[in-house]
């Protein structure tokens, strides 16, 4: 809608762009463009919903049944509710919650169930996870199981192994895409080098 010569026309989807008719008002346009709040509101909103997006994406990976786990993690998770169980002397089984993997390093998060421990220690689907005590960090790096920690006692020791297992001196040096399904190795065979398509 054109207001008329030196008048200013507002685009509609997005109100804080002013489009100027005349030329003789684009100081009064320019003017109007810096003090506009929607401007700045739509950025501080665009901001917002990216960290949103962020956090829902790193939620999201805590939601993650033991059902829906690949092979490797899966025997990774075992190995952590073994591990874990050993060490609380509590009468609950602990079983998976978590687990999250950053470079070669994973860690698995277990927490009390529903259900009294059981021997052997295993993944128990009809037991019931609780927030409450302990709950227990297991930490997989350079294809070994670490000692699994008390995730509020040990909070050090734990940042402190997490570390361990990225240092290049601690043997294996991390690779960029090294965590990726298709440079990984199974068994006694030997790791493919060259273009994933080679493979």
């Amino acid at each position: 809608m054109i207001l008329g010569e030196g008048h200013c026309l507002q685009n509609r989807p997005i109100p804080a762009v002013v489009i100027c008719v005349d030329v003789t008002a684009v100081t009064d346009c320019e003017e109007h463009q810096e003090n506009s709040t929607a401007l700045q509101l739509l950025i501080k909103m665009r901001g917002l919903l990216f960290l949103l997006s962020a956090l829902f994406l790193l939620e999201s990976t805590k939601g993650v049944k033991y059902e829906e786990l690949n092979e490797d993690d899966r025997k990774i998770v075992d190995k952590a509710i073994e591990q874990g169980n050993k060490k609380t002397e509590k009468s609950k089984h602990l079983d998976f919650y978590s687990i999250t993997t950053t470079g070669n390093v994973r860690e698995v998060i277990l927490r009390p169930t529903s259900c009294d421990k059981t021997t052997p220690s295993v993944h128990l689907i009809q037991c019931e996870t609780k927030d409450e005590t302990p709950k227990v960090s297991c930490i997989h790096c350079n294809g070994k199981m670490k000692p699994c920690l008390f995730l509020m006692r040990e909070k050090e020791q734990i940042q402190k192994t997490k570390n361990e297992c990225k240092s290049p001196s601690s043997g294996n040096k991390h690779l960029p895409g090294s965590g990726h399904p298709l440079s990984r190795k199974g068994g006694n065979e030997q790791q493919l080098t060259g273009c994933l398509g080679c493979i």
